[in-house]
């Protein structure tokens, strides 16, 4: 089966918009993205962004653009602040908070599982 690289970015930005709207995550980032695909996805995405009434910042990084999708002006401030001394791409492990990583498992009290996320890409999109 062939998978469409574009579908599956906005698949992806899509999952995480459910989540910032249903207050899951503070802040969710969109797959990064070479200008090109900046270019080409750009007004779809902030269409499904405005449709489901949050926000996106897009963030010009060294080699990728991101797009920070929030809900609360509060979480982009946060945002922009920790960005005065770090990159998501280089220091991703400053924004793991604002993520909401480690939430479920800080809320109910559970014995904290370490597993790393497998990126599929490589080769769903062969």
């Amino acid at each position: 089966m062939n998978f469409d690289k574009y579908s599956y970015y906005l698949g992806m930005t899509f999952a995480f918009i459910e989540c910032v709207v249903n207050d899951a995550k503070e802040i969710a980032f969109t797959h990064p993205l070479l200008l090109s695909e900046y270019t080409d996805l750009k007004s779809v995405t902030e269409q499904m962004v405005k449709e489901n009434n949050i926000h996106i910042y897009w963030d010009h990084l060294p080699t990728k653009i991101i797009g920070i999708l929030y809900k609360y002006e509060e979480s982009i401030l946060k945002y922009k602040k920790l960005r005065e001394t770090s990159n998501p791409i280089d220091h991703f492990d400053n924004y793991k908070d604002l993520l909401g990583y480690g939430i479920v498992h800080t809320l109910n009290n559970y014995t904290e599982i370490k597993a790393d996320v497998f990126q599929s890409e490589t080769w769903i999109l062969k």
